[in-house]
Order: structure tokens, then C-alpha cells, then sequence
């Protein structure tokens, strides 16, 4: 009888252990920020006023900016002056109760004289690298497409065919009216297979996959090479 009563004061002690451990409370684990930011112009003549916006993800409490000319900010936004031509790499540190992070955009601010920013060419493959930058990109269209029954009625420019995953410009249908005065032609038709120069500013389409494209509006923005 006592070592029934041994066995069933053991079975008690560890029940009540278990039990205990299943009420205690779970901890609140919070993700981690995304660390991005965007910039309201890239390149220009000296002194550059420059508006940064922070475009972190997550429970960010804290900001730390670092515009690579030795000046910082401790602001979500901000706006910035470059005072100096040069190239200017700046980063955004951000933290909050689930850890921190950074996101650096390496020669991301191009100070300089005007000549200097027109001749900033870089090849279609290379566009990725610019996302938020204004740069003029070469490269020959291969593949074109217009989207007449598409909500816009874009008219797709492509580098590279097959095209999902590639540099591309685009022409919206609201802008088409002038691509087909100054070619006298369509735009798909007339730049197809040329070697040309576009410039504009290098966005990301669609966000986060690191696709680059430019938004063509002006016939200016377009040289055809050969």
C-alpha cells in the first residue's frame, strides 16, 4: 500500500510540473524591420536638394540616416542637401522591438555638372543596378508589344525576349499620341529593332523583385543610336 501511494504521489508531482509548463505564456516574438528607402531625385547639378523617404516595413521605432557626404539624420524622412558634386552612397538604418536593419544604395546620389550626368550611360543588362537612379541605358529593342485592350494601353519595349524578368520601358497610352506624331509610325513599330538610348529614372517593377524599367513619356527621352 505505501508504494502504491509513492507511485501515485510521483504520477501527482509530475502532472502537476506538466501543467505548469503548458500555462506558461508563449513570448511575443516580433519580425524584424525591412530596412528601404526612396529619393525624390538622383542627379543633378551641385547643390542638389534631395527628399528621402522611408519606405521601411515592420514596427520601426528608430532611424538612422547616413548620406555619405559625413552628415546623418535620426528622422523617418528627410531633406537633404549636397552641397558638393561627387558620388554619394547612403544608408538607412532601422530598428525596432524585433531586431534592426540597413539597406545601403551604393553611388546612389550623383552631384555633378550636367555633362557629367548626361554621359552616365550603362547597358540594358546593367539596369538593376540603378533602380532609383536616372540613368540613360543602351541597348536594342527586340520584342515589342501594345496592350491596346489593357487598362492604360501600355506599349511594352523589350531588351530581351523571352521578356518576364527584364529590363523594359513602357509607353503609356495617355503619351502615345506623341511617339506616333514625331515617328509618323506606331511605336512598336518604328523601334523595333533599333539600338537605342532611353533615359529616365529606373523604378522597380513589380515592387520588391528587383525588375527594372524605365516610364518612357516623351520622345525625347529616347535616341535612337542605329
Amino acid at each position: 500500500m505505501k508504494m502504491l501511494y509513492k507511485y501515485l504521489g510521483l504520477f501527482l508531482a509530475l502532472f502537476i510540473v506538466f501543467a505548469g509548463c503548458g500555462n506558461q505564456p508563449v513570448p511575443d516574438v516580433q519580425p524584424t524591420p525591412t530596412s528601404e528607402f526612396k529619393a525624390d531625385i538622383c542627379e543633378g547639378k551641385a547643390p542638389l536638394t534631395v527628399t528621402f523617404t522611408d519606405l521601411s516595413s515592420g514596427d520601426v521605432t528608430h532611424w538612422h540616416w547616413d548620406f555619405g557626404d559625413g552628415q546623418f539624420s535620426n528622422k523617418p524622412g528627410i531633406i537633404h542637401t549636397y552641397s558638393a558634386a561627387g558620388l554619394y552612397t547612403v544608408s538607412l538604418v532601422v530598428k525596432g522591438p524585433g531586431g534592426s536593419d540597413v539597406e545601403t544604395k551604393i553611388d546612389f546620389i550623383n552631384v555633378g555638372d550636367a555633362a557629367d550626368i548626361s554621359n552616365s550611360i550603362v547597358r540594358w543588362s546593367e539596369a538593376g543596378n540603378y533602380i532609383g537612379q536616372t540613368k540613360v541605358v543602351e541597348g536594342t529593342i527586340v520584342g515589342t508589344y501594345y496592350a491596346s485592350k489593357v487598362k492604360g494601353k501600355p506599349t511594352f519595349l523589350n531588351f530581351h525576349m523571352p521578356y518576364q524578368g527584364y529590363f523594359k520601358c513602357v509607353i503609356w497610352g495617355s503619351d502615345r499620341p506623341k511617339f506616333v506624331q514625331e515617328f509618323q509610325s506606331d511605336p512598336e513599330t518604328f523601334l523595333h529593332n533599333k539600338l537605342v538610348r532611353v533615359k529616365g529614372l529606373i523604378e522597380e517593377y513589380p515592387k520588391g523583385s528587383g525588375v527594372p524599367e524605365i516610364i518612357v513619356k516623351d520622345t525625347s527621352q529616347i535616341e535612337i543610336v542605329e
